[in-house]
């Protein structure tokens, strides 16, 4: 893997009752899948990925660019990440428009360049729905939409199709698949799911008590 176009991480983390010590080189571009049992260290890999764990020791860098070392450690908010969590977690009184917005410094419409995403994702007859009328995959659908708005250099995805029955997640794995294919955005994927890893996966790590297994 090009250093331009990949991810770097090393973390330390050490726990009253667990260690999580890992090393990924990861692709800057598909899907990378990290699969594990619960409990393994796959969120707190994310979470060290995006500043929302302070590890004993840390490195990161992001298509040639140091996130995080020895000597700096940039804040979540700087990090140009999109995150996707198990639940939706949209504000219910806000349209599917103005939660998709609502990171974005110009929150009055869809930039031209987002609306790519609007149709791949299938919402953009959803805009003006409010969440309580959108079924659990319309409402994941806003939430990809919304980590995307932010214009990420990476994506990380907490099991985000989890919470969701077999139909509703057959619904969305066409649109991640759509989003892999196209590599625009390089996607970091956690999930306990083998055959969701199967599906979707350019590349797979699996995480095993708080370390890359081989």
């Amino acid at each position: 893997m090009s250093d331009k176009s990949s991810i770097h991480a090393s973390f330390l983390l050490k726990r009253e009752n667990f260690t999580l010590d890992v090393n990924l080189e990861i692709s800057g571009k598909g899907i990378t899948v990290i699969q594990g049992a619960s409990g393994s260290g796959k969120t707190t890999i994310l979470r060290c990925i995006a500043g929302l764990e302070t590890p004993d020791r840390a490195y990161l860098s992001v298509n040639g660019v140091v996130w995080q070392d020895d000597m700096t450690s940039l804040p979540t908010y700087k990090r140009q990440i999109g995150y996707v969590f198990q639940e939706d977690s949209l504000f219910d009184h806000l349209t599917a428009q103005k939660n998709i917005l609502f990171g974005c410094r110009e929150r009055s419409h869809i930039s031209a360049d987002l609306m790519p995403a609007i149709e791949i994702l299938g919402i953009s007859h959803l805009l003006n729905r409010m969440p309580s009328e959108l079924s659990g995959g319309e409402r994941q659908r806003v939430a990809l939409a919304r980590a995307l708005a932010v214009k990420p250099k990476l994506l990380l995805m907490d099991e985000p199709l989890s919470s969701l029955d077999k139909k509703r997640k057959e619904e969305i794995f066409p649109y991640l698949e759509q989003m892999r294919d196209m590599g625009k955005v390089p996607i970091i994927y956690v999930t306990h799911d083998e055959d969701e890893s199967n599906r979707l996966a350019t590349y797979q790590l699996k995480v095993s008590k708080g370390r890359i297994s081989l």
